[in-house]
């Protein structure tokens, strides 16, 4: 049976939030690649012109010790599932942040480390440096606020709070600044981040939307069922497979019996709930593999692909007895139900044409000899 057109509001919500979060993360791995070698070499940098200055313990294992975090981070991102579950994208998620505040904390710690031997053009090129690796981070995770946070925010706190005690205009007009790009930065993940997610969201509802079209275009509004058009699609596809790798295969032509004298005793929506009931004993009588669909009015098919003519006419008694066994009743009105099936099987060379015309006519024969039974289309002879 096709899916329901939609999934619940609740359970949509949530699918769309999973999708929403898992993009994010991947997101932001994507763009993982430059921040994380970015980082060693930009505190190597700051090194080499800070060695005069500093003492040159720090400044070796400042780097070093950027270098193996990154590594580090080059191996988790290697070992991220290919289609991660809710739950792997929300574990990773949460290593992947912790590795990102591992660094900033790195940078910052060292940042403050460095200042005390610094000049103060020297102090104000560390900041700058920091700052620089800030603007990475926004620029880097803008699809993941929280990455965007908790980066900013350890990079950048403690050397403004360090220079806010400083009693020079120099120090606290650099700390303004740092005040000011935090600001500006938080503003910009809340845009981006709502943006992101609107954009996301959009197109799991387009998604969801173009999946709907789909289903609606080749199922059966009444029934559920395949609609003629993919019937006959997906029966096609199935014989040009027979054609390269043979195995039996059956086709089942089924038809309402009466069905007439029942829409004139009851109406129309009696009618409409006898095919809706034929429908559904068919579809929980047939295999997953097999292929069901309504051809029109009251009249069904079945492809029954890996089944010999014997399977086949099994099947179509079992499905035959299951309706005339079970009355539908509907608005006060019992309405007893029978059907008629005709049976062909697949013969070498056919085409889907052939197959239902001699299912077709084993089904009129079916009804010429009284209807409610069950008929196979004569076997070929083999010369």
């Amino acid at each position: 049976m096709p899916p329901a057109d939609s999934f619940p509001d609740a359970a949509s919500e949530r699918a769309l939030t999973e999708l929403i979060r898992a993009e994010r993360v991947q997101f932001a791995l994507i763009q993982s690649p430059i921040p994380i070698f970015f980082s060693p070499l930009a505190a190597s940098i700051l090194a080499a012109v800070l060695w005069e200055a500093v003492p040159h313990r720090p400044l070796l294992v400042w780097p070093i010790g950027l270098l193996v975090i990154a590594v580090i981070r080059v191996a988790l991102i290697r070992s991220f599932p290919h289609a991660p579950s809710a739950a792997q994208v929300q574990r990773w998620e949460r290593v992947f942040v912790g590795s990102i505040l591992t660094v900033d904390l790195w940078w910052g710690i060292g940042a403050l480390v460095l200042l005390p031997h610094a000049s103060p053009a020297q102090q104000a090129l560390v900041f700058c440096f920091v700052m620089l690796m800030a603007g990475g981070h926004a620029a880097s995770y803008s699809a993941h606020p929280l990455t965007v946070l908790v980066g900013v925010l350890t990079l950048a706190l403690p050397i403004t709070v360090r220079f806010l005690l400083v009693p020079d205009g120099l120090h606290r007009a650099l700390a303004f600044g740092a005040v000011m790009f935090v600001l500006a930065t938080l503003r910009s993940i809340k845009t981006l981040g709502y943006f992101f997610g609107r954009t996301h969201r959009l197109a799991f509802e387009l998604q969801q939307e173009k999946e709907r079209a789909e289903r609606l275009a080749r199922t059966d509004v009444l029934t559920a069922l395949h609609n003629r058009r993919y019937f006959y699609e997906l029966s096609a596809d199935s014989l040009l497979r027979f054609a390269h790798h043979p195995q039996p295969a059956c086709l089942l032509m089924l038809d309402i019996d009466h069905f007439k004298a029942i829409n004139d005793a009851h109406g129309h929506a009696t009618g409409d709930a006898v095919i809706q009931e034929v429908a559904a004993r068919i579809a929980q009588g047939v295999r997953a593999s097999d292929v069901a669909g309504r051809l029109g009015g009251e009249e069904f098919a079945v492809l029954l692909p890996g089944a010999c003519l014997e399977e086949a006419l099994r099947t179509a008694e079992r499905l035959r007895d299951e309706v005339e066994g079970r009355p539908v009743e509907r608005d006060g009105h019992r309405a007893r139900l029978t059907i008629s099936v005709g049976v062909a099987e697949l013969r070498a060379g056919d085409t889907l044409d052939a197959l239902i015309a001699r299912a077709d006519a084993a089904l009129y024969e079916a009804k010429h000899a009284g209807r409610n039974r069950v008929r196979a289309a004569p076997v070929a002879i083999s010369a």
